[in-house]
C-alpha cells in the first residue's frame, strides 16, 4: 500500500511534538495555536494512514465501504481543519492590529469553517484503488480541496500582507510552508499516486518549529529562566491579546566593587532559584543582574514579591542589596512600547521599592511627549538661541554673552530649557541638539553685527553626555572652520557633572580645543560635588559661581565665607569669576567690592533673542560713547 510517506511523516510529527510538550515554554498564542496545529496534522496523518488501508481493504476485500467512507470523510475533514489552524496560526498575531476589520474577518472565517466542514460531512464520498494509486474523490472531496485551497492562499495573502509586520525570519518560514503545502497539493492533484500532501504537511511543522517555536532561543543558558526576547514577546502577547497583568522586577546591587565572578554567579544563582521557587508564572533574567515575574494579578504578585524581600533580607553571607520595581496594572500604560519605555526608565531607581502609579506613568508620558517635541524642533528648525550679556566689571562693558537655547512651539511660544534639557539629556538627543546651538551660535558670529558694538566672546553650554563618544570636539572644529570662526571668540562652559564623568575623554578633548584658541569655564559652580581638584587641574579660565550658591551668600553666613575665600583661592590661581543670578543693585555692588569679574542677571538683562540682544549692545555702545 502506498503509505511510506504518511508513516514518515507520522514520525516526524510524533518527535516534534515530544520536543515541544516536553520544552519549558511561554504561554502564548502564537504556540496555543501551533499545537492545535500539530494536533490536527498528526490526526490527520493518522485518517490518512487508516483511510488508505480500509479503501484497499474495501475494493480488494469485503469491507463495509460505508466505514471506508466515514473514515475517509474524517480524514477530508480534519485536513481542512488543519488548514484552517494554519491560517489562523498565520492570521490571529496580526489582524488585531485593525481590531474591527479583524473581528469581521474572524467571524467570517470560521463561519466559512463550519459551513464546510457540514458539507463535507453531508454530501457523497466516493475512493477508488487501482496498483499504488489510492484517492477518495466526489462533491464531499472537491469541498475540501477549495476550502484548503482557500485557507492556504489566505494564509499566503496575509503573509505578504503583513510582511512588514513580523520578523523576516517569519516571513520566510510562513511562506515556505504553505508554498511546500500548495505545491505538494497540486502535485498530488495531477499524480494521485503520489500522496504528498500529509509528508508536506508534517514537513511544514519542521520548519515552523526550527524557525518560529523552538523555545531555546527563549532560555537564558546560565539561570535557565526565559530571558529578554522572551520577555518581549510575552508581554507584545498579552497586550495584543488584552490580557492585563502585574510584574515584579528585582535588581541586584552590589555594595563593592570587588565582588569576583563566582560570588556573582552565586547571587545570580540564589535570584533564579528564589523566583522559580514562588511559583508556577513565568521567571525571567533581563539582564545581568536583574529578573522579574509576570503575574496574572495584583495581589499575587505583592504577595510574592513581600516572600522575595523577606529572603533577600535573610542573605547576609553576600555584600548585595536590591531594588524592586512593581508595576501592579498593566492597563495603566497604552501597550508594549509605554510598558518597555517605564521598565527601562525606572529599573536604575535609587528607591528600594517602587511602584507605578498614574502619576510615576504620566511624567514618563510627558517625557516622551518633549522628547517627540525636541525632534520635531530640530527637524522643523524651531531650536533658537537666546543671549544672555555679561556685564565686565573692569571694562564697564558688555563684551561676553552666554548661548542659551529655547525650543518654539508651533504657535510660535517658547518652552523653557528646564523642561527639555533634562529629558534631552536622558535621551541622548542632548548631543544633537548641542550640535544645534552652537552651529546658530557661529551663524550669528559670523554675521560680525555683534563684534561692530564691542562683543569678544559667546559662551556655548557643554553637556556632560557630549562626551560620552570619543571626539566631540571634532563638530567644533568642523563648524568654526565652515562659518570661518576665530575659536578665541568661544568659549565653551562644561558643568561640574561633564567634570565629574569621562574625565579622560573631556581633557582630551579640552586640550585639542585649547590647542586652537577656544577657552574653558566651570558652569554651575556650587551646585556638584566641588572639589579642589575640579579648578586645579582642569584647564578652564573661568569659574561660574551658581545662581543659588551666589544667592545663598546673602542668606547664609557660611556660605558668605566660603565664596568669599573662594573668590580670593580663584583669583591667586590667576581665574576669574562670574556671578551668575544678579538681581538686586545690592547683589552686584557687592559682588564688585568682592572683586568678581563678571555678573549676569536679570539686574542687567534677562536672556535676549538675536535681534533685541544686538539692540541692547548697540543701545549700551552708544551709551558708553556718549560717556567717554
Amino acid at each position: 500500500m502506498n503509505i511510506e510517506l504518511q508513516c514518515c511523516a507520522l514520525f516526524i510529527i510524533f518527535s516534534i511534538s515530544v520536543m515541544f510538550l516536553h520544552e519549558k515554554k511561554l504561554d502564548l498564542m502564537n504556540r496555543r495555536l501551533f499545537q492545535r496545529a500539530i494536533k490536527a496534522c498528526f490526526a490527520c496523518l493518522i485518517f490518512d494512514i487508516l483511510s488508505v488501508i480500509l479503501i484497499n481493504l474495501s475494493v480488494y476485500s469485503d469491507f463495509d465501504p460505508f466505514i471506508t467512507g466515514i473514515v475517509c470523510k474524517i480524514y477530508i475533514m480534519l485536513l481542512v481543519l488543519q488548514g484552517f489552524f494554519g491560517y489562523l496560526y498565520a492570521s490571529t498575531s496580526l489582524l488585531p492590529r485593525d481590531r474591527m476589520r479583524a473581528k469581521a474577518v474572524r467571524i467570517l472565517s470560521h463561519l466559512i469553517f463550519c459551513t464546510g466542514e457540514i458539507m463535507m460531512l453531508l454530501l457523497p464520498i466516493s475512493f477508488t484503488a487501482s496498483d499504488r494509486v489510492v484517492y477518495s474523490y466526489g462533491p464531499s472531496t472537491s469541498v475540501a480541496y477549495i476550502l484548503s485551497a482557500i485557507y492556504i492562499l489566505s494564509t499566503i495573502v496575509i503573509t505578504i500582507v503583513y510582511k512588514k509586520h513580523m520578523p523576516g525570519r517569519r516571513f520566510i518560514a510562513m511562506l515556505l510552508w504553505q508554498g511546500i503545502w500548495l505545491l505538494a497539493a497540486l502535485v498530488q492533484f495531477i499524480r494521485p499516486e503520489l500522496l504528498l500532501v500529509g509528508f508536506a504537511s508534517s514537513f511544514g511543522m519542521v520548519i515552523l518549529y526550527i524557525q518560529l517555536e523552538n523555545p531555546s532561543e527563549y532560555i537564558d543558558g546560565s539561570t535557565g529562566l526565559f530571558n529578554t526576547n522572551a520577555l518581549s514577546a510575552y508581554i507584545h502577547d498579552k497586550y495584543r491579546f488584552n490580557k492585563p497583568f502585574s510584574l515584579f522586577t528585582a535588581k541586584i546591587h552590589y555594595l563593592t566593587d570587588n565582588v569576583d565572578y563566582n560570588m556573582e554567579q552565586e547571587a545570580v544563582m540564589r535570584s533564579a532559584k528564589a523566583l522559580v521557587s514562588l511559583g508556577p508564572e513565568p521567571a525571567f533574567r533581563i539582564d545581568d543582574d536583574t529578573f522579574c515575574v509576570v503575574y496574572d494579578n495584583s495581589e499575587r504578585m505583592f504577595e510574592k514579591a513581600a516572600d522575595i524581600k523577606r529572603q533577600k533580607d535573610a542573605v547576609t553571607d553576600l555584600p548585595a542589596n536590591g531594588t524592586y520595581l512593581l508595576i501592579p496594572d498593566s492597563t495603566q500604560m497604552s501597550g508594549p512600547d509605554e510598558f518597555f519605555r517605564f521598565l527601562h526608565t525606572y529599573l536604575e531607581n535609587e528607591q528600594e521599592i517602587t511602584v507605578a502609579d498614574d502619576k510615576l506613568v504620566q511624567k514618563l508620558r510627558d517625557q516622551n511627549r518633549i522628547k517627540e517635541l525636541i525632534d520635531d524642533a530640530l527637524r522643523m528648525d524651531r531650536v533658537v538661541v537666546f543671549f544672555q550679556p555679561f556685564f565686565n566689571v573692569k571694562e564697564s562693558c558688555f563684551d561676553t554673552a552666554e548661548a542659551l537655547v529655547r525650543i518654539k512651539n508651533e504657535d510660535g511660544s517658547l518652552i523653557p530649557p528646564g523642561e527639555f534639557i533634562p529629558v534631552a539629556e536622558e535621551t541622548g538627543q542632548i548631543i544633537p541638539l548641542g550640535i544645534r546651538i552652537f552651529e546658530k551660535v557661529c551663524m550669528f558670529l559670523k554675521k560680525g553685527e555683534a563684534d561692530r558694538y564691542g562683543l569678544k566672546q559667546i559662551e556655548a553650554n557643554i553637556s556632560a553626555a557630549q562626551f560620552d563618544y570619543d571626539n566631540p570636539a571634532k563638530y567644533v572644529l568642523q563648524l568654526t572652520e565652515e562659518y570661518g570662526i576665530d575659536p578665541g571668540k568661544l568659549n565653551l562652559e562644561i558643568t561640574e557633572t561633564a567634570a565629574a564623568r569621562n574625565r579622560d575623554i573631556m581633557l582630551r578633548n579640552m586640550n585639542t580645543l585649547i590647542e586652537r584658541g577656544i577657552t574653558f569655564s566651570l558652569d554651575d559652580f556650587g551646585t556638584g560635588r566641588s572639589n579642589i581638584d575640579y579648578f586645579v587641574n582642569m584647564p578652564v579660565k573661568i569659574i561660574k559661581f551658581d545662581y543659588s550658591f551666589t544667592h545663598s551668600f546673602f542668606e547664609n553666613d557660611k556660605t558668605k565665607f566660603v565664596l568669599t575665600g573662594m573668590v580670593d583661592i580663584l583669583h591667586k590661581l590667576n581665574m576669574s569669576v562670574v556671578a551668575e543670578g544678579i538681581e538686586t543693585e545690592e547683589q552686584m555692588r557687592v559682588m564688585k567690592d568682592m572683586g568678581v569679574e563678571y555678573l549676569q542677571g536679570y539686574y542687567y538683562s534677562r536672556p535676549l533673542p538675536e535681534d533685541e540682544y544686538i539692540a541692547f549692545l548697540k543701545q549700551h555702545s552708544l551709551a558708553s560713547d556718549l560717556q567717554g
